[in-house]
């Protein structure tokens, strides 16, 4: 029977992730939740700042008409807490300021249920009692209009409720049953305003988490990628690009798509003398050291950001070096073969010298040229004319296409 692969996967998703009652992370996920929490609320503080402000504004207004005495003992703190909303969101409109948004919610939210406690105790009006609604207002502003953290919206709740009872319960304020009506009324929709905030908040815990492994995999299959891109375009042995590798990275240069302004290509080509009869004298193990050893050099040479070296074949090996124009070319691939000479790898299978030579054939790319294979045919004539010439040389293809000896 066939297995549901979703069944048989091992990488967690993050909805799988219970999460405690307290709804508390571990130190290092509860900052960056904050923060992330701190991020969703900035993005609505606009919106549910106009709302606050409108709800402020009309109770002026319909103060205003009902009775207008009223309004010259209500404008001041009304209008304190507009200003303490339009403060809140400028404070989340700016990131570097945006750690006091959590503060700044909890004193709007105490500001609000404070001034309508004053103004519903000092006026002295029929009606005044009402102004205590506005208690579940700032409960509302901190879990519905503008969250702050669960525990921290509940423990700011209790002390607005805990203050509402001790002015309304109050002897000589108001009657029992007006106190016990609103602060019934501001416990239902504090209750319902903690539930509401638990649920959203355990959801929004439940999706950060998810996002967090969601990154983590990404991360993890990034990596992967560039592991695999690594063992496909790159050769085990030396460190270099291999063939594959290197075509791309060539390609990449001469059509324009380089990370790096490249306006010309000149292309090393080289190969060790005599390879052949050194794999029969030493064998292929220090045929291999040898390898590492000569790709050593051209590598440590290679200084440029979009310059690379690439095993072309078994003990061949080709240099691009990009932005470079062909006499600093020659004088590269001089050193170069030099340097290689100096290593004095013992080679008494070679013809020309006791030690490992390289022959090297050196072209670069003509005005516009996009033509891969044709840029190293050229670099190859080069490399055929250094052996003709009998080998440890440097050959070059000269703007004429001549192929010269350096």
């Amino acid at each position: 029977m066939t297995q549901d692969p979703q069944r048989t996967s091992t990488l967690p998703s993050g909805s799988d992730i219970r999460l405690p009652w307290h709804l508390r992370l571990p130190a290092p996920l509860e900052r960056e939740f904050v923060d992330y929490f701190r991020s969703n609320v900035a993005r609505i503080t606009p919106w549910a700042t106009i709302t606050l402000v409108s709800i402020l504004a009309l109770s002026v207004i319909l103060e205003l008409t009902v009775e207008p005495d009223l309004v010259t003992a209500t404008w001041r703190p009304r209008l304190f807490c507009i200003m303490l909303a339009v403060a809140t969101a400028v404070v989340a409109h700016r990131p570097d300021l945006r750690r006091w948004l959590h503060p700044m919610i909890i004193l709007l939210a105490f500001a609000v249920a404070i001034t309508g406690m004053w103004m519903g105790l000092s006026i002295d009006h029929p009606q005044a009692f009402l102004l205590f609604l506005q208690t579940p207002l700032a409960i509302l502003v901190l879990g519905v209009l503008l969250r702050v953290p669960f525990l921290a919206s509940a423990l700011s709740t209790s002390a607005i409720l805990a203050l509402q009872a001790l002015c309304t319960l109050a002897p000589n304020t108001l009657p029992l049953s007006q106190a016990l009506t609103l602060l019934l009324f501001s416990l239902a929709t504090g209750t319902m305003s903690l539930f509401g905030q638990y649920i959203y908040e355990r959801l929004l815990r439940s999706h950060f988490l998810s996002e967090h492994v969601l990154y983590q995999h990404r991360a993890e299959l990034h990596s992967a990628n560039r592991v695999l891109e690594s063992q496909a375009t790159g050769d085990g042995l030396t460190g270099c690009l291999n063939r594959r590798g290197m075509e791309s990275r060539l390609n990449d240069a001469l059509h324009g798509r380089s990370r790096h302004a490249i306006d010309n290509v000149t292309v090393v080509l080289f190969d060790i003398d005599f390879f052949k009869q050194y794999n029969d004298t030493y064998g292929h193990l220090a045929g291999d050291e040898c390898l590492k050893s000569v790709a050593g050099i051209p590598r440590g040479m290679a200084q440029g950001e979009a310059d690379f070296v690439a095993r072309y074949g078994g003990e061949e090996f080709l240099v691009v070096l990009a932005n470079t124009s062909l006499k600093d070319a020659l004088v590269f691939a001089e050193r170069m073969r030099t340097r290689i000479e100096q290593l004095g790898l013992p080679h008494a299978g070679s013809r020309i010298s006791q030690v490992v030579t390289i022959s090297v054939g050196v072209a670069s790319s003509l005005p516009g040229e996009k033509d891969v294979l044709a840029l190293i045919k050229r670099a190859d004539e080069a490399l055929y004319q250094a052996k003709g010439a009998g080998r440890n040389c440097v050959a070059f293809m000269d703007e004429l296409q001549r192929v010269q000896t350096l």
